[in-house]
């Protein structure tokens, strides 16, 4: 892998992958599997509680430069600016969301068939 930062002055195209965020080893920052309430890291064998995973971003773009076209991959906290917060921030925050989403669904079905129930 390259080290070297380059700049490139580019326009945006296209979203490679809609999954811009992952749960991540807090040793060498791979990507860990996450299976019940255990995380383990294939890369280093790290292992840990799920819940206390973090998340890193992977943002890969598709760009053009002049008559040139790029697919690009930008990793790590150098996105928290960009996205205004961590991606362990985000990832808490898209849970909740998700979670009080489907609450409501559920809980208003549930009153649905409770109040369709006839009663003698």
């Amino acid at each position: 892998m390259n080290r070297r930062r380059k700049f490139l002055l580019a326009s945006v195209l296209a979203l490679q992958n809609s999954s811009f965020i992952y749960p991540s080893c807090q040793k060498c920052f791979s990507r860990i599997i996450l299976v019940s309430k255990r995380s383990n890291c294939p890369k280093c064998g790290c292992t840990g509680e799920s819940g206390n995973a973090n998340y890193r971003y992977k943002l890969s773009l598709k760009v053009a430069e002049s008559n040139k076209l790029f697919v690009i991959t930008v990793f790590g906290s150098c996105l928290d600016t960009f996205f205004g917060l961590t991606a362990t921030g985000l990832h808490r925050i898209l849970k909740a969301t998700l979670d009080k989403v489907q609450m409501p669904v559920t809980s208003y079905s549930n009153a649905l068939t409770t109040k369709e129930k006839p009663e003698h």
